[in-house]
């Protein structure tokens, strides 16, 4: 009869790799489901035909861009997080630009104060 010595760390070590195997599995399809559910509500908000806001010139422009949005986001009940996602995927030019700055001068300013 051979000898099964080592034979049991071999099990163990299979086993372990099993486990990781799993987690792995399980975080990949998570992710998937994510992923998933973000394309449906792109795919359905992309539907309503939202309005875009290229400029930062004239209040009333960008006023009346925010109403809509906001009648928009009532209509199908977005959530809080999901509405200012959505909205920043309607800014263009001159308005994509000044969101992303303030969003870095607020980082930063957020970092200074150690928050």
């Amino acid at each position: 009869m051979p000898s099964r010595r080592g034979g049991g760390r071999r099990t163990r070590r299979s086993v372990e790799e099993s486990r990781a195997g799993s987690d792995d599995d399980a975080q990949v399809e998570d992710v998937t489901r994510q992923i998933g559910v973000m394309e449906l509500v792109l795919a359905r908000f992309q539907r309503t035909n939202p309005p875009t806001l290229a400029d930062t010139e004239g209040g009333a422009r960008a006023e009346a861009w925010l109403v809509q949005m906001e009648e928009l986001f009532d209509t199908v009940e977005y959530a809080p997080e999901k509405r200012l996602k959505l909205a920043e995927l309607q800014l263009r030019d001159d308005a994509q630009r000044w969101w992303r700055s303030t969003v870095m001068t607020t980082l930063r300013l957020r970092m200074s104060l150690g928050r």
